[in-house]
């Protein structure tokens, strides 16, 4: 993920993989690789209109008092399927999400429309996800 860290403009720095384990057993499954790669470098990151939730850093409580846990076990739609962990939304209610399998999330991210609860698949990993995006960006700024 250090190859896509470029991208991200948020300057926020990482976590440590005792905060991302101790996020992964309150939420009972855990984070595909590239999650836990980007989290290391960067906490909350924006992407886009999407801003990622962040994970709890004991170091920092109050930058990360609504974290990833907090979105999904206190705030989460009741709507949503439970086979969805929430990442991140674009604040007008439509989420980033992982679909959980057997405790594991999926690398694909997906769009969960909160109008209407549907899902969609939005990108085969987190890598793809920021690229495409940084690509859509640049061409609306080039456009202009």
């Amino acid at each position: 993920m250090e190859n896509v860290r470029d991208l991200i403009p948020t300057r926020k720095g990482g976590v440590d993989e005792s905060a991302i384990k101790a996020a992964e057993d309150k939420l009972g499954a855990v984070f595909p690789e590239q999650y836990k790669e980007l989290f290391k470098l960067v906490n909350n990151a924006e992407i886009g209109e999407w801003i990622l939730y962040p994970i709890k850093d004991n170091r920092n409580p109050r930058k990360t008092w609504d974290d990833i846990v907090r979105q999904n076990n206190e705030v989460r739609d009741e709507f949503m399927s439970e086979n969805l962990i929430a990442i991140g939304d674009d604040g007008s209610g439509d989420k980033l999400c992982l679909k959980v399998n057997e405790g594991i999330m999926g690398e694909e991210i997906y769009i969960w429309y909160h109008e209407d609860g549907e899902i969609e698949e939005y990108a085969p990993d987190l890598r793809e996800f920021i690229i495409s995006l940084s690509e859509e960006e640049n061409e609306d700024a080039e456009g202009e």
